[in-house]
This record gives structure tokens, C-alpha cells and sequence, in this order.
């Protein structure tokens, strides 16, 4: 099987289970919502999906982590491989809790934990970590991994993330993503040009026995691995019923909570995924793209548009296949306007629909961005519409409930 149909095979089966019935036998969460629906309810439901995602991240992080061990421990082809399949499923759940961003909680509030930028910054400067193809056949290496003055710890990749640019990362999904690929080159061995899109990056794990700096390559991949799946418990522990976050997070305004939920949600649909992910790939080019070196930006999509429908639609179906399900953002507006719920359902709706275009096409995301431009009508293009009128109808949601939200 492709790696695309494998994606959309995952896709459809997580799909098909969240869509389930909240009568399935399988379900031991659901949240009772046979009455008129309220903002506590919601609030409850948002809270539930939200501390049962976090957990599903670090989890399955963790068994990325065993994954990268038994790899870094006996380094073959075989080991690499599962390796970079354990980082491919935990990124679904990770993709999914970006929808509790910008919702001043835990992983953005710099009162708080403020992680985020650890965890999944991006674009990111493959160079500034390892080597990287000087597009002459031959290899340049002036990252902090050839760097031998450099002392690879915890808190030196740390400090050292975002600076001294933006696309100076140093830790998080993204630099295990390029220590597991490497640079997609897009390379075609019969044209000679950066036009084949078929394929990710495909390090050698020889990279971490034979070739130069292979100690402090895997020095390194283990660092930023333990840290992430240290700063995903953390969100996870607070977000639990009890956690420090959770009890914060229930002794809110409602009007507060109602703000922040749907400040995320509008924005991570609207400023975040459309305006910084989907139209810069556009316009610019691969560098943007979010997954560019496992091809995995489709998937990414998945997830962002999902977690989002997911508070939408308040129903999550968790990593052991349990049905969360409770009030929905859906519900408690038609408690006040009807016609703005519909509006609301519909640009969700709508958004799936061009998610499953752009999935259905058998093509990696830096092949589809690479054959429109912005204002094409192109299906990355249609799918970045789609997210920005349903941030809109987000907003108009938040104001029927009395709320003003920022989306952009």
C-alpha cells in the first residue's frame, strides 16, 4: 500500500469512528446532551476532548520515543522505518490538540507553560541543525551537529531555539521530523531538476553508525525526542481532571471560557492554517510547507481541520477508539439564532468536504501547491477558502453568544 492510501485509509476509519453514534457500546464518556444545550455543558464537553487529546499525544509521543530508542540502539533500515511510522501516528493526535491553541491555556500562555514554540515551531532552517545538499552532488555541514564546540544538551537546544532567526529551530516535531528524513529533495534522476514529488526525504541510517557526526547525530535525535515527549506530559498532566490547568480552566467566566475556546478555534481555522500554512505553500513554495521532509503535510491537514470540528461538533474519538461526546459549539448556538448555527454547520461541512478533494488526489501536498497559485481555484487553495469562512462563522457564532472573538 502507498503511503497516500495508507493516509487515507487511517483517515477514513478515524473519520467513519468519530461520526459513530453516541449510543455505541464502545463509548464510557459521553456527556449527556438530550436537553436544551448550555455553556456549561459545552464548556464541560471542550474541557473533556481537550484533556483526553493532550493524553493522546503523550502517549502515543512515548511510543515514538521507544521507537526512536530501539532505532538508536540498533540502527538498520528496519528500525529508521518504524521509527518514522511511530512519529507519522502520534503527529494525528498532536495535529488534532492545535485546535486548543490561542485560547490563552497552557501551551501559549507565557504564564503558563508556553511550549509551543519547543514543540511544533516551524519553517524550519534544516541547515541550522545538520547537513544539507549544497545542489552540486556534494553536502554542506555548518549545523550545530558538525559543530563539536557546541555542547549537545537539553538546555543549550533550548536556548538555542528560534535564535538567532525565526527558522533557527532547534527542537520539537520538526527537527526529529528532518533527523529521521532528511532534506526531500525532490530530486529526478532522469530530468536532473527538483521536480519529482513522489517521494520524502530518505536519510540513511547509516547516518547514524558510518557517516561523520553519527555519535552526536543520535546524541541529538534522543535530546529533542525526550523533550518533547517531557513538555506533551506536562500538557497532559495539567489538562487531566485535577490538573493545575483543568482546575483553572473550571473556575472561569463562562464568557471568558466561551472567549478563549472560540478565539482558538476562529483563529487556528482562519490566521493559523489558512493564512500561515496553506497560502505562503502556495506562493512560496516547498520551504513553507509544514511536514516538507516526510511528506506528511496532507495528514497535517487532517488533523487541524479535524481538531477544529472536533469542538465544533463536540465529539472526539480518542486513541483507544472511545467516543467522546458531548455538547457541541453547533448546539448552543441555535439556542440563540437557528440560521447562524446552520451557517455554522455548513462552513464545517464545507471545510471536510475540501479536505477530502485535496486527500482523494493521490498526490504528496508539495506536488498539489506546486501546480496552482493563490486566487487558482486550486484544491489547497479551495481548502484554505474553506477554513477562512468557517473562521468567519465562528466569529459570527461567538457573537450570537455575546462574545467578540480575533480571527486573523
Amino acid at each position: 500500500m502507498t503511503n497516500y492510501l495508507k493516509v487515507l485509509a487511517k483517515s477514513s476509519l478515524i473519520m467513519a469512528l468519530t461520526l459513530t453514534s453516541c449510543n455505541n457500546d464502545d463509548t464510557d464518556d459521553s456527556i449527556d446532551n438530550t436537553t436544551e444545550a448550555t455553556s456549561e455543558d459545552f464548556i464541560a464537553t471542550y474541557a473533556t476532548i481537550a484533556a483526553t487529546n493532550y493524553n493522546d499525544s503523550y502517549t502515543s509521543a512515548v511510543e515514538m520515543q521507544t521507537a526512536i530508542n530501539a532505532f538508536l540502539e540498533t540502527p538498520t533500515e528496519e528500525t529508521l522505518e518504524a521509527a518514522r511510522e511511530a512519529w507519522l501516528y502520534a503527529r494525528d493526535f498532536y495535529g488534532q490538540t492545535e485546535a486548543f491553541r490561542e485560547a490563552n491555556g497552557p501551551i501559549d500562555n507565557e504564564e503558563l507553560l508556553a511550549t509551543e514554540g519547543q514543540i511544533n515551531a516551524w519553517p524550519l532552517d534544516e541547515g541550522y541543525i545538520d547537513y544539507v545538499s549544497d545542489n552540486l552532488g556534494g553536502y554542506v555541514q555548518n549545523g550545530l551537529i558538525g559543530d563539536e564546540t557546541f555542547e549537545l544538551t537539553e538546555e543549550n537546544l533550548i536556548n538555542n531555539n528560534e535564535t538567532p532567526n525565526d527558522d533557527s529551530i532547534s527542537v520539537g516535531w520538526h527537527a526529529i521530523e528532518f533527523l529521521l528524513w532528511g532534506q526531500d529533495l525532490n530530486y529526478n534522476a532522469v530530468t536532473h531538476e527538483a521536480n519529482d514529488y513522489s517521494g520524502s526525504g530518505d536519510r540513511s541510517y547509516t547516518d547514524y553508525t558510518t557517516a561523520d557526526y553519527a555519535d552526536r547525530r543520535a546524541t541529538y535525535l534522543q535530546i529533542v525526542t525526550d523533550l518533547l515527549v517531557n513538555d506533551l506530559k506536562d500538557l497532559s498532566d495539567t489538562w487531566e481532571t485535577g490538573g493545575s490547568y483543568r482546575l483553572t480552566f473550571e473556575a472561569l467566566e463562562e464568557e471568558t471560557a466561551l472567549t478563549n475556546i472560540l478565539n482558538g478555534i476562529g483563529f487556528i481555522s482562519n490566521g493559523e492554517v489558512a493564512l500561515e500554512r496553506i497560502d505562503p505553500a502556495i506562493d512560496e513554495g516547498q520551504e513553507n510547507e509544514h511536514s516538507c521532509f516526510s511528506d506528511n503535510t496532507n495528514q497535517d491537514m487532517w488533523a487541524n481541520v479535524n481538531g477544529i470540528n472536533n469542538v465544533i461538533q463536540g465529539s472526539y474519538t480518542s486513541k483507544t477508539g472511545t467516543l467522546i461526546s458531548g455538547t457541541s459549539l453547533i448546539d448552543l448556538v441555535a439556542t440563540e439564532n437557528t440560521t447562524t448555527s446552520e451557517d455554522l454547520e455548513t462552513a464545517a461541512n464545507n471545510t471536510l468536504s475540501k479536505l477530502d478533494i485535496l486527500l482523494s488526489l493521490d498526490k504528496n501536498f508539495d506536488e498539489i501547491v506546486s501546480e496552482e497559485t493563490l486566487g487558482s481555484g486550486g484544491p489547497a487553495g479551495e481548502l484554505s477558502s474553506a477554513l477562512k469562512n468557517q473562521g468567519t462563522a465562528i466569529a459570527d457564532a461567538a457573537s450570537e453568544l455575546g462574545i467578540s472573538i480575533t480571527i486573523n
